[in-house]
């Protein structure tokens, strides 16, 4: 029996299996991959049919992440929120999803037969934020890597509420870093996330205290409104997590100056900027993370102080006895 295949319709049968929700969804040409070329040669109506498929599933993705969560946008020189219920919101940002990331599906689909890896990195920054949903791995790009291929703001956003926070490799740092680079929407999604992030840091400073040692992995979900924000502690001593969250508020307090100062993108960014700061709660947690820092010390400094005293006493005994 003589089985026709169509690539481009196999293709798009094994990506809706890896959709949100498409993990009962059969194959029927599974069994037939093997026979497939190792490249894929794609009809003009193909690309038609590929953001037909992809846009409804990135606006679901916005809609699931950040549900009404109003968004700082410039217009005409004045600053105003949106969320994604709004039109405006749309306006400001669009998704375009190229042959690149259907190819590199492709080559992670026939991947068994062809034995080589799917080139994840050869992809524009919409395809990167399609490719990850598929996969559900939104660690594969840097943020370095999205700024230098032009990602769009919203595009960037998904990355930085999806991406696993490891504490001394925050993966975002770099627009906090590059804060002139960053679009007005996108700063105010970082503030929040950065209140986020100092907040985990606190309840892990809360837990050493019952937690014999420091070297254990812990995983922290806080508080967000939204998705919450996880975050990984890998083999850091308390001093060095004292280091690295001092480092991260000290290069979030230096962009944060410069959203509502000289890096201002509007008439009254600097209003806004510092409200969403205030409201954000970074600058409590920031103290309190600073107030449990000192209350370790100080126990640490007495436990120390009271060691000592017993080691003495225990000397002197034995200084008596003889």
């Amino acid at each position: 029996m003589k089985v026709q295949l169509y690539p481009e319709d196999i293709l798009l049968e094994f990506v809706a299996s890896l959709l949100p929700g498409g993990e009962n969804v059969k194959i029927p040409h599974a069994p037939y991959l093997r026979h497939l070329p190792r490249q894929i040669d794609f009809s003009e109506e193909f690309a038609e049919r590929w953001q037909a498929l992809f846009k409804p599933v990135v606006k679901r993705l916005v809609a699931d992440t950040f549900r009404l969560r109003p968004f700082l946008f410039d217009v005409d020189g004045y600053t105003k929120r949106f969320n994604c219920a709004d039109e405006q919101f749309w306006n400001t940002c669009s998704f375009s999803f190229s042959q690149r990331g259907a190819e590199r599906l492709y080559e992670l689909m026939v991947r068994e037969f062809i034995e080589e890896e799917p080139m994840f990195l050869v992809a524009l920054p919409d395809d990167a934020l399609i490719l990850s949903i598929c996969t559900q791995n939104f660690g594969r790009y840097s943020f370095p890597w999205l700024c230098r291929n032009h990602a769009g703001w919203l595009t960037k956003a998904l990355f930085v509420a999806w991406q696993h926070v490891q504490v001394n490799k925050v993966p975002w740092l770099y627009l906090l870093e590059n804060p002139t680079e960053v679009e007005l929407p996108l700063r105010d999604y970082l503030i929040e996330r950065c209140a986020d992030l100092v907040a985990a840091c606190n309840e892990r400073m809360l837990s050493l205290y019952n937690v014999p040692g420091s070297n254990e992995q812990a995983r922290s979900t806080v508080r967000s409104e939204h998705l919450p924000l996880e975050v990984s502690f890998y083999s850091l001593t308390i001093f060095e997590l004292i280091e690295t969250v001092r480092g991260f508020i000290s290069k979030s307090q230096v962009a944060f100056n410069v959203w509502s100062g000289d890096g201002a993108l509007g008439i009254d960014d600097e209003r806004f900027i510092k409200g969403a700061v205030q409201q954000s709660g970074f600058a409590e947690e920031a103290r309190e993370f600073e107030r449990l820092v000192g209350d370790y010390l100080e126990n640490k400094g007495m436990e120390e102080t009271i060691y000592e005293s017993i080691i003495q006493n225990q000397s002197s005994d034995r200084s008596s006895t003889e």
